[in-house]
């Protein structure tokens, strides 16, 4: 098995949750599709063609492309054999290109503020909240005390919440 394979395997044990729940809300209304057989049929397709995987820098973002991409065929196919063409079934169900500029620009100003953190802080707000990880499991890993660990979150919670205030304006 080669590194494309092996790529893509390890993606698929660790996001098959995500991909499923894609499927899911790209799937509703169409009954003849299952979303778990669609998923698998694009990893079937994509394992035999290691070569592409292998090559391909983001291959989450692929595999998400893949699926909807899939289901939208199956959506055009189903219109057409209805007799009818349904303009909002052939149209791409993707984001609002307004919205998509919006999350961008979100997400360089999340980057930017993140960037602005001390490193350490910066390394904890992101271990705990982009991971996951526990206090407990970083302070074990990094040899901190978790008194310390909670200290530098909370710092850097609140310089992130002063740098984005104005994106949740206070209630009255």
């Amino acid at each position: 098995m080669g590194e494309g394979e092996h790529r893509l395997l390890d993606l698929f044990q660790r996001e098959k949750a995500r991909f499923l729940a894609f499927a899911r809300r790209k799937i509703r209304g169409l009954a003849s599709l299952d979303p778990e057989d669609v998923v698998a049929e694009v990893f079937g397709s994509l394992l035999e063609r290691g070569d592409l995987v292998a090559a391909t820098e983001n291959l989450a973002a692929y595999i998400y492309r893949a699926l909807g991409n899939r289901i939208l065929d199956v959506r055009r196919r189903e219109a057409a054999d209805a007799g009818g063409v349904d303009p909002e079934l052939l149209a791409d169900p993707g984001p609002d290109p307004h919205d998509a500029f919006q999350a961008r620009q979100l997400r360089e100003r999340l980057d930017r503020a993140l960037g602005s953190l001390n490193p350490r802080e910066r390394a904890v707000w992101l271990a705990t909240e982009v991971d996951g990880r526990s206090f407990r499991d970083l302070a074990d890993r990094w040899g901190e005390p978790v008194g310390t660990l909670l200290a530098r979150k909370s710092r850097a919670t609140a310089r992130l919440r002063q740098l984005l205030a104005d994106l949740h304006p206070k209630r009255s």
